[in-house]
């Protein structure tokens, strides 16, 4: 079956056409699916004050209906992982998008806050699937250079998911209408269910043989695997500053150059849009061209810094300010499209990409969960800018270097069969 694949796949590469056009299938579904669920967060991040008004609930509250979308992700990220290689992502994504729907139900029906937060909750579950799942298809479906380009775009779909909710929020902010936000959010994961359809077949990983204990060993794979942890720490440092300076920036700037917060907050949501995608279709278009990994994360890493001043020093101007934020974005999605191209190196026939994703994931929603409770207790520019330079420091020391003995690929998540 695999030797008639690649001979089909062969077939199509002489042609071109048939093959560009089937590995943007994959892509193109899972990128909007991936943007559908960060979405959700950035539609209720401004939409704040009126939920918890129309729920009788304090403002307060919201803070911890927002950290239950992350709670799934930062309990069983690695267990999730191991889940897509087992029942392949193909089947996870095709249950992604009607869990989002059936948890915009509950959002929008919701007559507290108790029932808000379940929605919330079972949202959250959707995305663990997403963010496995999404990887998982992605290396399983393409290679080589599409491959690296997809894996760098996926890297961005986090940010640009969330500068898209806050603007589809916009135009409910001044009313109370604000369910008809999350009704616009369930209509766009209706179509990105029936979109995922399209997705080819990735095969999983056979079930083991051996007693359960040897089994649920096996989920836990990639914590025996230095490599990956080390993956996991260099992703997660870029995703924690870029948190940070999303909760601290719309704040420090409306405070520090006057104008008003929501102007400051359009002013990151656009930014991210522009700037993460350039950073990661940037990376990718260097790395299929061979541009050595470590030596432009090093070169993404001086521009972080200098922009991290640039962003948060009191005697920047508004424009130099704002250049800051860009670069910073920049920054931010080169250093993930690095590490996320990195990742399909990682895995083989013993350890798919599911449980690859799922590992470095766990890494990145630990840090996530912790960030508000760091970035909160910063009160001075000097603190967000150090923190900066520390991580992305690790970030740099942390990325696993090429390997010298490159194991072959598995047909585990890792090749499309039938």
């Amino acid at each position: 079956m695999l030797r008639r694949y690649h001979g089909e796949r062969s077939q199509m590469s002489t042609t071109g056409t048939p093959q560009a056009a089937e590995s943007m299938i994959p892509l193109a579904v899972v990128y909007a699916i991936g943007l559908g669920s960060m979405a959700l967060v950035g539609i209720l991040s401004p939409l704040a004050l009126a939920i918890t008004g129309a729920l009788h609930a304090p403002r307060s509250a919201i803070g911890l209906t927002i950290a239950l979308f992350s709670l799934p992700a930062a309990i069983v990220a690695t267990i999730g992982g191991g889940v897509v290689d087992r029942l392949g992502p193909r089947r996870i994504l095709l249950l992604t998008s009607p869990v989002f729907i059936v948890a915009d139900v509950i959002l929008c029906t919701a007559p507290g806050v108790w029932l808000f937060d379940l929605g919330m909750l079972l949202a959250g579950i959707g995305y663990l699937g997403i963010l496995n799942g999404g990887a998982a298809m992605l290396i399983g479906a393409l290679s080589g250079a599409r491959r690296t380009r997809a894996m760098t775009l996926w890297s961005t779909y986090a940010p640009t998911g969330f500068a898209l909710g806050l603007l589809l929020s916009a135009p409910f902010a001044p009313s109370q209408a604000w369910r008809g936000a999350i009704a616009v959010h369930a209509a766009f994961m209706a179509v990105c269910a029936l979109a995922a359809f399209a997705l080819p077949h990735v095969a999983a990983i056979p079930r083991r043989e051996g007693t359960a204990r040897h089994r649920l060993a096996s989920l836990f794979a990639g914590l025996r695997r230095p490599r990956v942890c080390l993956l996991g720490v260099a992703m997660a440092m870029p995703a924690m500053i870029s948190y940070g300076t999303s909760l601290a920036a719309p704040t420090y700037l409306a405070k520090v150059h006057g104008v008003s917060l929501a102007a400051s907050a359009s002013i990151v949501a656009v930014a991210k849009i522009v700037s993460v995608l350039l950073g990661g279709t940037v990376t990718g278009a260097l790395l299929t061209r061979d541009f050595p990994a470590r030596r432009l994360l090093a070169i993404v890493v001086v521009i972080g810094v200098v922009a991290q001043f640039c962003l948060f020093l009191p005697a920047s101007p508004l424009p130099l300010a704002i250049a800051g934020l860009m670069a910073w974005l920049f920054t931010y999605g080169a250093a993930t499209g690095v590490c996320m191209a990195t990742l399909p190196s990682l895995s083989d026939r013993d350890l798919g990409g599911g449980s690859v994703a799922g590992l470095v994931n766990q890494f990145v929603s630990l840090a996530s969960f912790l960030t508000p409770t760091l970035y909160f207790a910063l009160s001075d520019w000097t603190g967000y800018v150090v923190v900066a330079v520390v991580g992305l420091v690790v970030c740099l020391a942390a990325l696993p270097g090429p390997q010298t003995a490159v194991s072959p690929p598995s047909t585990g998540s890792i090749a499309p069969v039938r």
